[in-house]
């Protein structure tokens, strides 16, 4: 959920609360006054507790994590008849430099352009015959030198003559793999294997 509307949420009751907190204490009002400032705040918390429910679950269309594991995708077209843009969902969950999850999944919403849907399809095609497949997110401003280099030491991708990254995975490259949304950059690899720590040494360390 967005951090606003949390914010924003424990504000509203935090201001409830003081009203009515002011009104009871410090007021002359007659007490069925107090009493119906106490049922409509009791009403005010219940709307606002179903509105906040209502946004859980939709996808955010916030940054994504720098690494990410790609679960699902769907691709919504755009209808010029309803005039609605259309967009791109991607499941995700994030794991570290090693390919190990540290988070759990979560949905995201990138604006529709038809090149990156060719390679979000093309992921998805990837994952349906059994693939894992492996999404980089870099912010504008970071710049591309930091994907390059990633995509070298993986052994995925090679490096073009400004430091840019060029990641391809099997079907999943190729234009359209160096924007998606606005900002920020979005490139699919195949998966490399997971990284474990070496059994030996664990068991050193636990001695």
């Amino acid at each position: 959920m967005n951090p606003l509307v949390i914010a924003g949420a424990i504000a509203l009751f935090l201001l409830l609360a003081l009203l009515l907190l002011s009104l009871n204490l410090t007021s002359l009002w007659k007490w069925w006054i107090k009493a119906a400032a106490i049922v409509v705040t009791l009403g005010a918390v219940i709307v606002l507790y179903f509105t906040m429910t209502g946004l859980v679950g939709w996808a955010s269309p916030g940054e994504m994590p720098r690494r990410f594991g790609l679960l699902a995708t769907r691709i919504v077209e755009p209808d010029k008849l309803a005039n609605l843009p259309g967009a791109i969902y991607l499941w995700v969950e994030e794991v570290d430099d090693r390919q190990i999850v540290i988070a759990p999944p979560r949905a995201f919403q990138v604006p529709y352009k038809v090149e990156i849907a060719t390679e979000v399809a093309s992921a998805q095609q990837q994952i349906e015959g059994g693939g894992k497949v492996l999404g980089q997110f870099t912010p504008t401003g970071m710049g591309k030198t930091e994907a390059g280099q990633t995509a070298q030491k993986e052994g995925e991708g090679t490096t073009d003559a400004d430091g840019g990254a060029n990641l391809q995975a099997s079907g999943a490259g190729g234009e359209g793999a160096d924007k998606i949304g606005d900002p920020g950059a979005l490139s699919f690899s195949e998966m490399p294997p997971v990284d474990l720590p070496d059994k030996a040494l664990m068991v050193q360390m636990g001695q």
